[in-house]
């Protein structure tokens, strides 16, 4: 009697079988939280998200098929589980905070917990439906568990498993994959570069699922992001100096003995240091930070200009106001903020872009000028660095009394650490600051105790992050909306809409009451305040924002345009209109330039906006709006405002300064660049 031949599905099955359950598990769902959350699917999409789910499912059929059958049934169920528990939290969390949640921000979330629980099981409750679509391949997988994991009959012993063929196979399937991104390099911002080079959680997702983001994000953690090469064909950084400035340079017609071009330490009438990058590119063995110093020497520095400092000498009241908006303001209802923006400076076209960590994020960009690292939290990994251009420590070196004031928990985000690192000394609630245990705290509250704390100080700079804003927009959940709510319960508008402007009416009062107790102490007319958004109210929906603004409202770009008052006692009444694009990005080196400071504008992303600079206002996923137009990633599309045609060499041009400036700004993060080339050129003190 003959005995057939075992089939490739009879001698494969103990492995296939899970493999294919996951595979089929891992695409619903990744698809589903791409409707859900992006409300598009696109072919390319499509495709490389079950390509890269392929591998991934695989090595899971494996674990709960390469071993004993009763084992597997309950390996199989808790795997399901716990893929269905990742990508479910992403699509609630993306939902709730418009952006992903990294492994980084997991190993932090007993803090966050104990924060915000009770608003978190809300939101979880809130969006039942995509938590129904999760839990079905976890019921599926308890009732499929006997098919799928059979009893092994006696022509396939366990121990007749090709389990390392089966490893092998997925470890080749993950390499066919990244094979034909490679393949995929057209356009500008293509498939190859956002997989291999960008640093863009919101793409990766789009294109590759959560899966393959996960994996690309703990890449960057463990070993950085790749910068374009810098180009090195230019002259050097002086020459190219806008021609109109005619900044004073010595000649460089007589090249030093060498013969190699002679590079000023220091650029009359540029913000600059006396840093000598061509001796740091000679004596740096490591080329990564060899072809920082390259990149870093080539950028044109900040010119000084007509505002150079103005308010030198002043005093600064800088503040980051939670999840604050245009929308917010009115004239009647909210007259002290609409006559702060509306006098003094008036910036038309500035944006607060969305980071990662939001509003940790949003106060790192704000007050550093350089973006955050995807994955991780910015400001926390700041706290260990040397931080030079940080305003606390530039004001205090010039005599001031530096305080930072924050109306919640001291220690969330590791403020306690990061905020003293900036030069502040630092209140918030549980360091030195009491107020009533509502929910958000009142900023009107921490207005009248602190102003108190600096007001007879002979010169201040305090810096404050509010937190009244802070969602949820309900009268449930929000203490200050349901505090206002009188003032805004006529509104033509949703609740939640409303809720949400009642809550910023605690900042009104906070500003009220802080020019108020400046001009009884006879100091608001040697006080500048400074205030924007860490990030737009993303605690609405993008209907009700649009609802709010009256129109639908673009999601790329026009939701993160906002407000950015600075204004100071002396310029009431006055205005001076400025149209440039800018950002949150560019607040730091425009208040170092009112003021005066010494800092190297060559070692900041941002820019100041009051300068001849070229505009760049750069976004989360690598869209960007400069001077000549605007680039949207997601459709890998640059439009130029003259309605020209640009070249493909041109925007990728454009698209590269945006990466290196992500880059470069991981780079003075991870490496603590400022203490490495600063102490390197003797400027830094025993």
């Amino acid at each position: 009697m003959d005995i057939a031949k075992p089939t490739f599905w009879t001698k494969w099955r103990q492995l296939a079988a899970p493999s294919l359950f996951f595979l089929g598990v891992i695409c619903y769902e990744e698809l589903f939280l791409k409707l859900y959350c992006f409300r598009s699917l696109t072919v390319a999409g499509v495709f490389f998200t079950c390509l890269f789910t392929l591998p991934a499912a695989m090595l899971l059929g494996l674990l709960c098929g390469g071993v004993s059958p009763r084992l597997g049934r309950i390996l199989l169920p808790a795997c399901t589980g716990l893929v269905s528990l990742w990508i479910g939290s992403q699509l609630v969390y993306y939902h709730l905070f418009k952006t992903f949640l990294s492994i980084f921000s997991l190993t932090k979330m007993v803090m966050v917990a104990k924060s915000f629980g009770e608003m978190a099981v809300g939101n979880v409750l809130a969006s039942w439906f995509p938590i129904l679509a999760m839990c079905v391949p976890t019921i599926l997988s308890i009732v499929l568990r006997t098919r799928l994991i059979p009893d092994r009959d006696g022509g396939v012993p366990q121990e007749g498993h090709p389990l390392l063929r089966w490893a092998a196979m997925a470890a080749a399937a993950q390499l066919i994959s990244m094979g034909l991104v490679l393949l995929c390099g057209g356009g500008t911002l293509s498939l190859r570069y956002i997989y291999y080079r960008a640093a863009t959680p919101e793409l990766e997702v789009q294109n590759f699922g959560v899966f393959t983001q996960t994996r690309l994000e703990l890449s960057r953690v463990l070993f950085g992001i790749k910068p374009d090469s810098p180009d090195l064909s230019g002259e050097p950084a002086p020459d190219k100096a806008p021609p109109d400035l005619e900044p004073t340079l010595p000649p460089d017609d007589d090249p030093p003995p060498g013969g190699s071009v002679f590079r000023p330490e220091t650029i009359p009438g540029y913000h600059t240091l006396p840093i000598s990058f061509d001796a740091l590119i000679d004596s740096e063995e490591d080329e990564g930070l060899k072809q920082a110093h390259q990149w870093f020497s080539q950028r044109i520095p900040a010119p000084e200009n007509l505002w150079t400092g103005y308010f030198e000498g002043k005093n600064l009241i800088w503040i980051v106001a939670e999840g604050f908006s245009t929308l917010a303001m009115d004239p009647q209802r909210t007259p002290t903020l609409w006559k702060l923006s509306h006098q003094g400076f008036v910036f038309d076209n500035f944006y607060t872009p969305l980071w990662g960590v939001s509003t940790s994020d949003g106060e790192y960009v704000t007050t550093t000028g350089l973006i955050p690292k995807s994955g991780v939290w910015s400001y926390s990994l700041s706290s260990e660095n040397y931080m030079p251009f940080a305003l606390g420590n530039q004001f205090r070196k010039e005599g001031y009394s530096t305080f930072a004031f924050h109306d919640y928990l001291y220690n969330y985000y590791d403020r306690d650490k990061s905020h003293p690192n900036m030069g502040y000394d630092y209140y918030a609630l549980g360091q030195g600051l009491e107020l009533e245990e509502v929910w958000p705290p009142s900023d009107l509250e921490m207005m009248e105790k602190i102003v108190p704390m600096f007001i007879h100080e002979d010169r201040f700079l305090v810096y404050c992050l509010t937190v009244s804003g802070h969602l949820t927009y309900t009268l449930d959940s929000n203490a200050m909306s349901a505090r206002h709510w009188d003032t805004v319960a006529d509104l033509p508008y949703s609740e939640e809409v409303r809720c949400y402007l009642a809550c910023q009416m605690e900042l009104e009062l906070a500003m009220e009451s802080l020019l108020s107790q400046l001009e009884s102490a006879g100091r608001l007319k040697d006080t500048v305040i400074v205030l924007s958004a860490d990030h737009y109210p993303y605690g609405l929906t993008d209907e009700q924002y649009s609802e709010l603004a009256g129109h639908t409202v673009d999601p790329v770009f026009e939701i993160f345009k906002n407000t950015l008052i600075l204004w100071s006692g002396d310029m009431e009444g006055a205005a001076v209109h400025v149209d440039k694009y800018c950002s949150s990005l560019d607040v730091m080196p425009t208040l170092s330039n009112l003021f005066g400071l010494d800092y190297d504008s060559r070692l900041i992303m941002g820019s100041d906006i009051l300068s001849g600079d070229e505009p760049l206002v750069i976004f989360a996923n690598y869209s960007f709006i400069n001077g000549s137009g605007y680039y949207n990633s997601t459709l890998d599309q640059f439009t130029r405002w003259d309605g020209e045609e640009s070249s493909p060499e041109e925007v990728a041009a454009m698209v590269a300064e945006v990466q290196n400036r992500v880059a470069y700004s991981a780079t003075i993060l991870d490496t603590d660049y400022y203490r490495l080339i600063l102490d390197w050129a003797g400027m830094i003190g025993p």
